[in-house]
């Protein structure tokens, strides 16, 4: 149940900064462009279409890491790969630069994958999950009661309850 007086302030709220409830899809775009991040977006939306830009075979080997001053880093599984690759480089840039429209890359560079081994005496810690307390997720509720767009309510209020459900053993 909310406190008195706490509709009344979400409300005034909502009205002072919105004057029309717009959905996550429809807004997201508006405050990328304001933060000037369009460029990054741009770049950083290649991590996604990679499976798309390369081979089948080359993206079960081959994985992107990072963009850094307009290299884009790709981590291949052996240095094997990395031969391979070096053929393909001016290619794989070319498709690279042809999915951007704010940004263009100057180089792509290729590295061999760390190998990150558990010690001996210890096994990959397991992820548990206890039950949120129901007064706590009621509480959360209402707080993102104001959000109107029903689906990014539901979706804040999952990941809400994931982070607070799920721990490691």
């Amino acid at each position: 149940m909310a406190k008195p007086g706490e509709k009344e302030l979400q409300y005034r709220y909502m009205k002072r900064h919105k004057k029309k409830q717009e959905s996550l899809a429809t807004t997201l775009p508006g405050i990328i462009q304001d933060k000037g991040w369009e460029k990054q977006v741009d770049l950083y939306s290649l991590f996604s279409k990679w499976d798309q830009i390369v081979d089948k075979v080359t993206a079960e080997h081959a994985r992107p890491l990072k963009i850094v001053r307009g290299v884009f880093w790709v981590e291949v599984d052996t240095s094997s790969w990395i031969h391979q690759l070096q053929f393909e480089k001016l290619h794989i840039l070319e498709k690279l630069n042809a999915e951007l429209e704010f940004s263009k890359l100057q180089d792509v560079k290729f590295t061999i994958a760390a190998k990150t081994k558990a010690p001996d005496n210890q096994t990959s810690k397991k992820v548990s999950f206890s039950p949120v307390d129901p007064m706590e997720l009621s509480a959360f509720e209402n707080q993102a009661g104001f959000i109107e767009d029903e689906e990014s309510r539901k979706a804040l209020i999952r990941i809400w309850y994931l982070f607070k459900a799920c721990r490691r053993e």
